[in-house]
């Protein structure tokens, strides 16, 4: 018989059993069942082929075994680590991935209306941190919806969040090129109206150079929008200045590498003339000229966290408090910073 014909009740007729016991044995319910039938039944589900419909199973359990996941700009390198640290968890907890990409707000919302129509299980927000409303976020959280956040703009008590600290990284980095004898620090920063990690980069970069008693120069803060255009112009108008910096800070590495590109473009040498260090460390940033001292995001670990905090969910109910989760960022030292050079010293 195809497997494909096979049905529990064929199981149940050859097994000498009822279909509620071959639903028991096969579902791993916790109703006792004699180990001499239970083998009977898997021995015929096993020669009959059988494989249950997943489909009515699901509306059976109201489960599909299936988390979504939406992502925004799927195309930034940052996301596919996401991916696969979610990937990688799930797997090995029986569940599939359905993959959305939302590029604004509509489609987002579009995005979850068409998943819930596929009847997932649950959901996981990836973002750039945009800053826009999050309604629809909180209407998931009125119905009980299942879903975590990650690197998500959202201030509200209740969600279950996976954030990277941006503060942190830029703080940390800022304090690196100080080691190195720097004291005149400038920074190309983010869209701080759009986006809330450029708003903490920032904060860190400042916090970074106060806590070393340092107060920033106003004409060294340079707006970026993290693109590699917005960094080659933003050095640009930088070199305009009479009195130039020797440690430059860029929000993100897509500037940054804009950034390499206008300094050279100028003459200016990295990092002899000029140590250039960024947040976020996508694979060719250590094959840039030089190769790029940055703060590597931990995407990675953050879509296994997310997933892990999804699945125990799932299975054991919802998180009492919700999760806030802060992951950091780990230092990867290279070229552009200098800090070879004063080893050579």
């Amino acid at each position: 018989m195809k497997n494909s014909t096979v049905t529990i009740r064929d199981v149940a007729l050859k097994a000498g059993v009822s279909v509620g016991t071959v639903s028991h044995v096969l579902n791993g319910s916790p109703r006792h069942v004699g180990a001499s039938t239970r083998e009977r039944v898997l021995s015929a589900a096993q020669t009959l082929q059988y494989r249950p419909n997943a489909i009515a199973r699901s509306m059976v359990k109201r489960a599909t075994a299936t988390i979504g996941l939406v992502i925004n700009e799927l195309s930034n390198p940052l996301f596919m680590p996401v991916t696969e640290g979610v990937e990688a968890v799930l797997r090995k907890e029986g569940y599939g991935i359905v993959l959305a990409s939302s590029n604004d707000m509509p489609s987002e919302i579009q995005a979850v209306e068409t998943l819930r129509g596929r009847q997932v299980d649950g959901f996981i927000f990836m973002s750039l941190s945009t800053i826009y409303s999050v309604d629809h976020l909180l209407k998931l959280k009125e119905q009980g919806v299942p879903f975590v956040v990650i690197n998500r703009s959202i201030d509200h008590p209740g969600i279950n969040r996976i954030l990277m600290d941006d503060y942190g990284a830029a703080c940390r980095l800022t304090g690196h090129l100080l080691d190195q004898g720097h004291s005149n620090v400038a920074t190309i920063t983010g869209p701080r109206q759009l986006r809330r990690s450029a708003v903490n980069r920032y904060g860190g970069w400042l916090a970074g150079l106060r806590e070393r008693h340092i107060e920033p120069c106003p004409d060294w803060i340079i707006g970026g929008d993290y693109t590699f255009e917005g960094g080659y112009q933003a050095v640009k108008r930088l070199l305009q200045l009479s009195h130039r910096p020797t440690a430059l800070f860029v929000a993100n590495e897509s500037m940054a590498v804009g950034a390499l590109k206008s300094l050279a473009d100028a003459g200016v040498k990295v990092p002899h003339d000029i140590a250039v260090v960024t947040i976020g460390d996508p694979p060719f940033a250590a094959y840039t000229s030089p190769s790029l001292t940055t703060m590597a995001l931990p995407v990675e670990e953050a879509g296994r966290v997310s997933a892990r905090l999804l699945v125990d969910w799932l299975k054991d109910g919802p998180p009492e408090p919700a999760k806030d989760i802060l992951l950091a960022c780990t230092l990867k030292v290279r070229e552009s910073c200098g800090a070879y050079l004063k080893n050579q010293t």
